[in-house]
C-alpha cells in the first residue's frame, strides 16, 4: 500500500510548487501524545493501542516523506517525528509499568 502512495507522488528533485503538510501528521502527533498519557493510567492497554497506531502511521508517513522530501513542510515532518517520539516514550512507560507490576507481585 505504501508503494502505491509513493508512486503517485511527483519524483523530480527540484519540486518548486507549494509545500504541503504530510498525510496524518496531526493524527500521529495526537495519538502519540494520547498513548503516552494513557500508558501511565491503570488502563494502560488502551494507551498501548494508541502507541501502536501512532507508530504504524508514522512509519507510513515517513516513507511518503522520503519519496519526495522537498514537497512537504518541515513543520509537518517535525510534528510526525515528535508524535513518534512520544509514542516510543509511551511504550517505554508501559514496559516499565509491567516490570514494576511483576516485581511487586513477585515479592
Amino acid at each position: 500500500m505504501n508503494q502505491e502512495l509513493l508512486d503517485q507522488l511527483p519524483q523530480d528533485e527540484a519540486y518548486s510548487g507549494k509545500q504541503e503538510n504530510l498525510i496524518n501528521d496531526t493524527s500521529v502527533f495526537y495519538k502519540g501524545m494520547l498513548g503516552m498519557i494513557l500508558c501511565l493510567s491503570p488502563g494502560a492497554v488502551i494507551g498501548l493501542v494508541f502507541v501502536k497506531i501512532s507508530l504504524d502511521q508514522a512509519k507510513a508517513t515517513l516513507d511518503i516523506y522520503h519519496g519526495n522530501p522537498n514537497k512537504f513542510k518541515p513543520e509537518s515532518l517535525k510534528k510526525v517525528k515528535n508524535g513518534r517520539t512520544m509514542a516510543y516514550i509511551g511504550l517505554g512507560l508501559f514496559i516499565a509499568e509491567i516490570l514494576l507490576l511483576v516485581g511487586y507481585t513477585a515479592r
